[in-house]
């Protein structure tokens, strides 16, 4: 409790932690977030990765990064947690806890492996968010789960993968299903069956439907796993991995500093160089746009063509299809345009990661659309994505016409260096990354 006193007086602004002592008065739960943390999800906290996985603390604590990701697709944290065991009780308090610290604000998806106590919780806790499983995970378990049905029928594989990677929507995955389970006699297979039963949790053509900046695995908590391998080791006690966790939360900082500065003042490489492309390079941060560049680049290689069936008065039906590969291969994605301009497309990859696909991109630049459509333009991968100050007390000085006065010009910088001074000095990387900057002028 000292401690925690002791780093709430040294945090810059707001620093909420909470603590969970069990009947003999030791730490059952613990945690904290940094005022920096709750900046962080007020402006990207829609979803959320949350893996209990590391132990790399002298009390084998089960520790937990709550991770989610920026602007730039970079890792950022919400939040710290430590527990004593993997309960369904100490999760329950974690995430109420957690939601009380985020101003009770759920998140859109939350990720997690399969931890049945866990899933509880968040059913409980949770129960307007979407609860995605890690497809990793799960899919790391169809060796053992079922080699058997593997060495017996050498086709089952590629059949059970086109019905679990390649079914555009859930009416699709539920008739291939069924048609498996027909084919290899699965019906009694206790497995299979109970991953059949939570297929929404897991199954791509039902997670799709859903935003989850693209994630479909807990592989953000699992790198920031490695990350924190840098600061904390099987010795760390709990007041030096609290204040390691600080060190790397600083460095996540100073990171998306570095990428903020790179989107704002370095040139974007251009491809086409198309009315399109310019428009993109104007609205993303510098590594968003590279998303948007790969798939328009990859939209090059499909053709539009209009269906009169399955059109009607107040839809347009277009196919995308590939035109480079053979008849018997090619995959017809359904594009559907209504009278108002909506566009939708059965891939659900902008429902998905909030970035526009290959199909609705190639649908835009066979009308001449000079400009991503208002609707499609999702504001947290923008270069302003991270402007919302939320709960930190320092707002930065509002610009005010100095005109051709030196002094106003110089109180004016005076003003906004106060604010600067104040962040540079939180921590040693922070104020040599500022005082780097600074130098760098100089020149």
């Amino acid at each position: 409790m000292a401690l925690l006193r002791q780093l709430k007086e040294k945090s810059f602004g707001n620093f909420f932690y909470r603590v969970d002592l069990d009947e003999e008065n030791r730490v059952r739960c613990l945690i904290w977030v940094d005022h920096r943390s709750l900046n962080a999800y007020t402006n990207f906290g829609d979803v959320v990765s949350f893996d209990s996985t590391y132990r790399t603390n002298r009390y084998c604590m089960p520790f937990i990064p709550i991770t989610g990701v920026n602007h730039h697709y970079q890792n950022i944290l919400f939040g710290f947690a430590l527990m004593q065991d993997e309960t369904e009780i100490s999760y329950k308090w974690v995430l109420k806890t957690w939601l009380e610290a985020v101003g009770n604000r759920p998140p859109l998806t939350i990720i997690t492996d399969q931890d049945i106590a866990l899933g509880n919780g968040i059913a409980e806790i949770l129960s307007d968010t979407k609860h995605i499983l890690c497809s990793w995970h799960i899919s790391n378990k169809f060796p053992e789960k079922l080699s058997a049905l593997y060495t017996q029928y050498p086709e089952f594989k590629g059949d059970f993968n086109d019905c679990l990677y390649k079914s555009l929507s859930p009416t699709e995955f539920v008739g291939k299903w069924e048609v498996l389970v027909d084919k290899y006699g699965l019906e009694d297979h206790v497995w299979l069956n109970d991953m059949y039963a939570i297929k929404d949790k897991w199954i791509r053509a039902y997670t799709k439907q859903h935003f989850s900046a693209g994630m479909t695995t807990t592989s953000r908590s699992e790198s920031m796993n490695s990350f924190f391998d840098e600061y904390v080791k099987a010795s760390t006690g709990l007041k030096e991995f609290i204040e390691n966790s600080q060190k790397a939360l600083e460095t996540q900082i100073l990171n998306e500093v570095k990428a903020d500065y790179e989107t704002e003042y370095k040139e974007r490489r251009l491809i086409f160089n198309s009315p399109l492309e310019n428009h993109a390079s104007s609205i993303y941060t510098k590594e968003m746009f590279r998303q948007f560049q790969n798939e328009l680049r990859k939209s090059t290689s499909y053709v539009v063509n209009s269906c009169k069936d399955g059109s009607n008065y107040m839809w347009r039906l277009y196919l995308v299809e590939k035109y480079n590969v053979p008849d018997n291969l090619r995959r017809r994605y359904r594009v559907m345009v209504s009278l108002e301009g909506n566009i939708d497309c059965e891939c659900k990859k902008f429902e998905h990661s909030g970035m526009l696909c290959k199909h609705i991109l190639r649908y835009i630049d066979k009308k001449q659309k000079t400009m991503i459509p208002t609707i499609f333009i999702k504001s947290r991968w923008t270069a302003s994505a991270n402007k919302i100050d939320g709960f930190s007390p320092y707002n930065p000085p509002v610009l005010v016409d100095v005109g051709d006065s030196t002094t106003a010009r110089y109180n004016a910088l005076c003003k906004s260096f106060q604010g600067l001074g104040a962040l540079g000095s939180c921590s040693k990387p922070r104020y040599n990354y500022v005082m780097d900057l600074i130098e760098k002028e100089k020149c």
